[in-house]
């Protein structure tokens, strides 16, 4: 039987499009960005937040509606100018309309630039400067989900001000880079409105090894609370240097770094009396969400489950990723699945619930952010190599601040 090259093509393409497989189509896929420091001196912040946001997709289910969500990680390699090129690659070969992350601030400052481009929405979990803010605070597809800087020492003045009492003095020690500097006029501020005197401020130099001469001088004014505003590392020479020292000083006060394993581990027994802030300690207790349960569930739940996934106990990076990506994935849905930002916005901002924590819901913050959720933070102490919970009161588990066990 003789075939024209008409019928034989025609025949051909029948026979090859029912053997070939359906090719992926991009609407059946929701993607969301999530440039993190998967390397470098942030690892650990964003090694945090990928578990944080692959154990909230994997408890979703892996779909908003029918439809897959696909996270493309990208490393910042912690370095601002591999930052920019994440961004990019995301939002404009990508074009993603959501993105998660960055943590670190001078990460989330670097892709600002690019962000401004196409203004996806964009969830932000970390980032405690006031830079941000200034620069993004009144766009409305940002969603900041941690607290600024300054919500720590609102929070820190309040709580050692209502436990006790007014007329208490405070030195300060802060370093000479962004951190210690950003943090000080925050510190002045909050503790002078709460009826603090401050008597020293004392300045030393991120990375320094000693620090006994800015010690002596404090030691001769005798403050009743020591605030130390230094990163990390900083963190544990001071701490480790006042505890040689046996400075007669009743309160101890960092910022962060009190509870980071990495400071418990590094400076041992120095640790004890020490007050920090956070979003969140393992032996805080919240209840489920009663909406959603299985997203957002009793806070000694969810502690067992990243447990037994990661075999480590979460820290409040991994459960701030999580629960905002969860908060994304619930809007995206109650969109109707759509990848449309605007729709997800809206209903983004009509969130209301109850997380591991505490509210998850947006609404201006104290400096002029649009979107802002979890501005509030737990104060709490380490005594005997755990941590008390002092504020605020719905997870207080102590009711008094004691004093440094070799303060004299």
């Amino acid at each position: 039987m003789n075939l024209s090259r008409t019928s034989v093509m025609v025949a051909l393409s029948v026979f090859a499009a029912v053997i070939s497989p359906a090719p992926s189509r991009a609407e059946d896929t929701i993607k969301i960005g999530a440039p993190l420091s998967l390397s470098g001196k942030f690892v650990s912040y964003g090694a945090a937040a990928k578990r944080g946001v692959e154990m909230a997709v994997d408890i979703y289910g892996g779909k908003v509606g029918n439809k897959k969500i696909e996270i493309l990680f990208r490393d910042t390699q912690s370095d601002p100018q591999v930052a920019v090129n994440s961004f990019t690659q995301l939002l404009s070969e990508e074009k993603v309309n959501f993105l998660i992350g960055p943590i670190a601030t001078p990460m989330a400052m670097a892709g600002l630039p690019a962000w401004r481009r196409t203004r996806a929405l964009w969830v932000v979990p970390g980032a405690t400067t006031p830079l941000l803010e200034e620069e993004a605070g009144k766009e409305p597809m940002l969603f900041h989900t941690f607290p600024y800087g300054y919500y720590y020492h609102l929070a820190l003045a309040r709580s050692l001000r209502e436990k006790l009492g007014p007329g208490k003095t405070v030195a300060i020690i802060y370093s000479d880079d962004a951190y210690g500097r950003e943090h000080l006029p925050y510190a002045q501020k909050y503790f002078t409105q709460e009826g603090f005197k401050i008597v020293a401020e004392e300045l030393v130099r991120a990375g320094a090894t000693d620090l006994n001469p800015v010690l002596a001088k404090i030691r001769r004014v005798k403050p009743d609370l020591l605030l130390g505003l230094v990163q990390t590392t900083d963190g544990i020479q001071l701490t480790k240097q006042v505890y040689v020292q046996r400075l007669n000083i009743p309160y101890l006060v960092g910022t962060a770094y009190p509870q980071l394993k990495q400071w418990q581990d590094a400076s041992g027994e120095a640790q004890e009396g020490w007050v920090g802030v956070t979003t969140y300690i393992p032996g805080l207790k919240a209840k489920a969400d009663p909406k959603y349960p299985k997203l957002f569930m009793d806070s000694d739940v969810w502690k067992a489950e990243f447990t037994k996934r990661y075999n480590r106990e979460p820290e409040f990076i991994d459960v701030g990723a999580y629960v905002s990506t969860c908060m994304l994935l619930i809007a995206i849905e109650n969109a109707g699945a759509v990848d449309d930002k605007e729709k997800v916005a809206e209903e983004l901002k009509k969130l209301d619930v109850h997380t591991m924590i505490g509210r998850g819901h947006f609404e201006p913050s104290l400096g002029g952010t649009l979107n802002q959720a979890f501005a509030d933070v737990v104060v709490h102490q380490r005594v005997k190599g755990a941590d008390a919970i002092l504020y605020p009161k719905e997870f207080e588990t102590a009711d008094k601040f004691e004093q440094a066990t070799y303060a004299k």
